[in-house]
């Protein structure tokens, strides 16, 4: 006998439903049996030996013509969303997990159903109330400074030690005489920075050595120390910590050089964040390097006259830049300041290496001649240091090869110097096959070759020499020594693969010399990280042109253009080009030219 007076259809004097869909009543999900879904009573609980109660609930039978509402998107319960699981949402706990006895899982996250607009709009509300605690705290502290500073006004203090001294507020920028130190940093400032833990996209985080608000000018002074040579300083190791140390005594650095070591350091520190709040400090520290000008040997003041061109040229301030390089060279030529290669400093017999102060020497006249030289050929202005520099420049590799072969700031401006030869042989290239016939042994070529072939030799020399050299420092970690040999390097490759190009027409194998030295440049061009770029100089954007135009002659022929992607060697010289028109100005000509040549190969692939 059946457990249900209706079991038999024949009995039963209502019609049976059977709901549409695989509904499951309690008693066969909790037997975990198959269930038909009829309606009152299924038959697996018809047929049950044991009265069984069959009831469906809500989450198990759903009348076939009721459509459940759908639900927001992350509405459902933490259970439901991870077994992906039809859920109601129902509070205090949904009706699938319910039936599975599973209430005490059934959770919600609250903050799935907030839209992003909402979130970003949250967290600029909490932003803005932490913003104004922390502009009270900075105007309470700036308020006591003041009364300081007033109290203070009528005493005389001597001048203080530069290792001493603190961080100024960034927002009050009084007068500042050599007297109290105005170094005070706000905590709340400090406070404030300290939650911007996450760089910009274009911030390169591995470089920086902290990205902490530095309480103090000891952090500026490292940053200056590691690009000296960079910056066109080879100073002895004594010098080097002495000016970390903030020594302003003189005795043994000139007082100069810490001061130029903080501005410098504190302008770089900024550029590589990209967060510029020490406004303050760089006027302070402007006026004590000013005020120490005063009395200075003229060596010193040749570098920091320089140190202070490159420090407005980063700034885009190019009148002052102009006006500190012109003092830098009227100084030079005022002091007859030459290359010690004269017989008093050197015997050929003891073949001895150069001294600490020679060294400064080398460096400083090199330096002064690099940056010179590169204003007049990116400016096309006549150079202001005379041909006997260059005589004297020449013969430092004679008398001293090891210092000619390792000393970043000589190499540096070796590769300029034939860069600019090798422009001027391709001007007069250019001239001989406007006006002469008959291939390469035409009137006037001999002549000219007897210029080319030693200048290719010499250039091919000193890349190997960088070459050798980069590698050794970027080997050993040195990233700063390797950055700037590596745009030696590439201006160096530039010149090379000019002068292969010349004899493209008449020579076969210096037109693929010149294209495979044309990769070796975007090679080094690839390893450059964004923060390198304001440690370049706007001569890559000319070396990059040149580089350009010699690619768009072979973009367009089939047979050289299958054999590599010239359109990805462009767009990887473009966008370095751009990324150091951001950081240096002057770089709108070389932009255009690089632009223009790479619509031309883009036009040229799409053609094919």
């Amino acid at each position: 006998m059946s457990a249900h007076p209706f079991a038999n259809p024949a009995l039963s004097p209502f019609s049976q439903i059977t709901m549409t869909g695989s509904q499951t009543c309690s008693a066969c999900r909790g037997r975990k049996v198959k269930c038909d879904g009829v309606v009152p009573v299924c038959g697996p609980c018809s047929k049950a030996r044991r009265p069984v109660d069959c009831q469906y609930t809500t989450a198990t039978a759903v009348p076939p013509s009721s459509k459940p509402d759908y639900l927001k998107k992350g509405a459902a319960c933490a259970p439901c969303r991870r077994k992906k699981k039809r859920c109601d949402a129902k509070r205090p706990f949904c009706s699938t997990c319910k039936v599975a006895g599973k209430e005490s899982d059934c959770m919600y996250d609250e903050n799935v159903e907030r839209t992003f607009a909402e979130v970003l709009l949250l967290r600029t509300h909490e932003l803005e109330h932490q913003l104004a605690i922390y502009k009270q705290e900075i105007a309470a502290l700036r308020g006591q400074q003041q009364n300081r500073l007033l109290s203070e006004a009528a005493v005389r203090v001597q001048q203080p030690v530069a290792s001493e001294l603190r961080l100024a507020d960034v927002h009050s920028i009084p007068s500042v005489h050599h007297g109290a130190s105005l170094y005070n940093v706000p905590r709340a400032l400090n406070a404030m920075f300290n939650h911007l833990t996450t760089p910009s996209p274009s911030l390169d985080v591995h470089s920086i050595s902290t990205p902490a608000i530095p309480q103090g000018l000891e952090e500026f002074r490292a940053v200056f120390a590691e690009h000296t040579r960079q910056c066109g300083c080879t100073l002895s190791s004594e010098k080097l910590q002495a000016i970390l140390a903030g020594d302003i005594s003189g005795t043994v650095v000139h007082p100069s050089f810490t001061y130029i070591a903080q501005l410098h350091g504190c302008l770089l520190w900024q550029v590589q964040r990209h967060t510029f709040i020490f406004q303050h400090t760089e006027l302070e520290q402007l006026e004590h390097l000013r005020a120490a000008l005063e009395d200075v040997d003229p060596v010193t003041e040749v570098q920091i006259r320089y140190l202070l061109a490159i420090y407005f040229l980063l700034k885009k301030q190019m009148e002052e830049g102009e006006t500190q390089l012109s003092t830098a060279v009227r100084l030079a030529l005022h002091h007859k300041l030459v290359f010690p290669i004269g017989p008093e400093d050197f015997d050929p017999l003891l073949m001895h290496e150069a001294s600490p102060s020679q060294v400064e020497l080398i460096s400083t006249l090199s330096h002064l001649m690099y940056l010179d030289r590169c204003s007049a050929l990116v400016f096309r202005v006549p150079a202001r240091l005379n041909s006997s520099y260059d005589e004297g420049f020449n013969a430092v590799s004679i008398i001293y090869p090891f210092l000619a072969k390792t000393n970043v700031v000589y190499l540096r401006t070796r590769s300029l110097l034939l860069l600019i030869r090798t422009t001027e042989l391709s001007r007069q290239w250019a001239e001989l096959s406007a006006t002469a016939h008959g291939g390469i042994f035409a009137p006037g070529r001999p002549a000219w070759f007897e210029q080319y072939w030693p200048l290719l030799a010499e250039v091919s020399a000193h890349v190997a020499t960088i070459e050798s050299e980069m590698l050794k420092s970027t080997f050993y970690g040195d990233r700063a020594h390797g950055i700037a040999l590596k745009f030696s390097l590439v201006v160096a490759l530039s010149s090379k693969a000019e002068l292969h190009w010349l004899l493209r027409r008449d020579h076969p194998e210096s037109m693929q010399r010149s294209l495979d030295v044309v990769m070796e440049v975007v090679g080094v061009t690839r390893s450059f990280k964004d923060n390198d770029f304001v440690l370049l100089d706007p001569l890559l954007g000319l070396c990059w042109s040149m580089i350009a135009k010699i690619v768009v002659h072979v973009a367009n022929k089939p047979t050289v253009a299958a054999e590599m992607s010239w359109r990805t060697a462009l767009q990887t010289i473009d966008m370095s080009a751009r990324k150091l028109g951001y950081e240096m100005p002057f770089m709108e000509e070389p932009l255009k030219v690089i632009s223009d040549v790479l619509r031309v190969v883009e036009v040229a692939d799409a053609s094919r």
